[in-house]
């Protein structure tokens, strides 16, 4: 839930700047919130061990999160959300799903069903209930959700990576790097640029939103099959379509209604089996 209306936020921090070489300040920023939060959350639950290993895979999630990061914010602005959130949803559960079962996930029939599932729904829920605006750069965007979505689920199988006894070590640590690496990246290539002060709360936000979902994503990827808690987060657009219906006023369609139903099945499914 809250990784949907992050991303929802997301690309409402852009519009309001209405700069799209402002989405690495924003992200800068919203990361260091999140890494502010994860930091925060460390002492109360600290970690049992927490190998160089486990190090080694937070930094790789970190540096995928932060390539994700900005390219969501920039498709989330540039093309309806509606259908660019699904997209990366269904891209972000791609990838995990391809190379879980090749690192020794082990599936139950149910969870196989619903895997199976969750690739139609994540689909259905990403086409659009009519032509885009000539408003929306919709083919661009599609293309940067996708990219967007593949490092994400390139961040899910390096959590996977992580010992269980490491807790939310990898996230602290992965949120600090997407931080440092945003910030360097903007200074090195001067695309810090002064934030307008109406979209810094709503970055701030993202950062707080973020930085939980990782922390709860990050013990879920550790606990099960790396393919399955993918599947159940890639379907986190769904409040991120809704709220471009409802505050965005981005029409929902009956197809986008059917991948609704199958995502609420698949995700039954998981939890039963």
């Amino acid at each position: 839930m809250s990784l949907g209306v992050a991303d929802f936020l997301a690309g409402a921090t852009l519009r309001r700047d209405g700069r799209a070489n402002a989405a690495v300040t924003y992200t800068a920023l919203a990361t260091s919130v999140g890494a502010v939060i994860a930091l925060l959350a460390y002492p109360i639950a600290t970690p049992e061990t927490f190998s160089r290993s486990d190090v080694l895979w937070a930094v790789a999630a970190g540096i995928s999160f932060g390539v994700a990061l900005p390219l969501l914010m920039i498709g989330m602005a540039r093309g309806p959300m509606a259908i660019v959130a699904p997209v990366i949803g269904l891209t972000s559960l791609a990838v995990p799903a391809t190379i879980g079962p090749l690192l020794g996930d082990v599936l139950s029939g149910l969870e196989v069903v619903g895997l199976l599932l969750a690739f139609p729904a994540a689909a259905l829920v990403a086409l659009s209930p009519h032509r885009a605006e000539a408003a929306f750069a919709v083919g661009p965007a599609l293309a940067i959700a996708a990219l967007s979505g593949s490092m994400l689920g390139a961040s899910a199988v390096f959590y996977g990576q992580t010992a269980t006894e490491s807790g939310i070590g990898p996230a602290v640590v992965s949120q600090a790097t997407t931080a440092l690496l945003l910030i360097g990246i903007g200074l090195t290539t001067r695309l810090l640029v002064r934030p307008v002060q109406a979209a810094v709360s709503i970055a701030a936000w993202v950062g707080i939103l973020t930085g939980v979902a990782t922390l709860t994503s990050v013990l879920a990827y550790q606990r099960g099959p790396v393919s399955i808690v993918a599947a159940i987060i890639g379907l986190a657009p769904g409040p991120a379509v809704v709220l471009a219906w409802l505050v965005a006023h981005e029409r929902i369609g009956r197809w986008q209604l059917l991948g609704f139903a199958l995502g609420i099945i698949a995700v039954i499914l998981f939890a039963v089996g």
